[in-house]
């Protein structure tokens, strides 16, 4: 016995509600969760201020501007150096791999200096666009999730 059409429609209705049920849950669903951490800091504090994470404080120490390298040779036309100064308390074992950016609001630029893993103190050095206002240092890990945002 053939039901009649309406039910048919109704069935496959549901079955396709099902379908894309399943599949943004488990498909787009965490695709969607691993964006939004390179997008929004999981942790952040204001600026002057520290935030403590998995038992550890971070801040930002020290923040200057430079128109010349350490070495002394002139920076390419329209960009200086900001030198940013991060700390950490906890022990070295407690440490991870990151890196750091400054960032402005709409752009971000990679930290020339070591990565977190053990170091307590982290010199950062960016060479930005002399225009360039920064707002904050992000804290990622290696596959890109913002853990800190510290504004300066």
């Amino acid at each position: 016995m053939r039901l009649p059409l309406w039910k048919r429609n109704v069935i496959g209705a549901a079955v396709a509600a099902a379908a894309v049920t399943l599949s943004v849950t488990f498909i787009s669903g965490p695709a969607w969760e691993r964006y939004r951490a390179t997008v929004r800091p999981a942790h952040s504090a204001s600026t002057g201020e520290s935030v403590v994470v998995d038992g550890q404080s971070w801040s930002v120490r020290n923040v200057s501007r430079s128109t010349k390298q350490r070495s002394g040779a002139p920076l390419p036309e329209g960009t200086v150096l900001m030198n940013v100064l991060v700390e950490r308390s906890g022990t070295a074992e407690a440490g991870f791999a990151c890196v750091g950016y400054l960032f402005d609001g709409e752009r971000s630029w990679r930290a020339n200096g070591p990565p977190c893993g053990a170091a307590t103190s982290m010199p950062w050095t960016f060479t930005i666009p002399a225009t360039a206002e920064p707002t904050a240092v992000d804290i990622r890990d290696l596959s890109g999730s913002i853990l800190l945002r510290l504004q300066l």
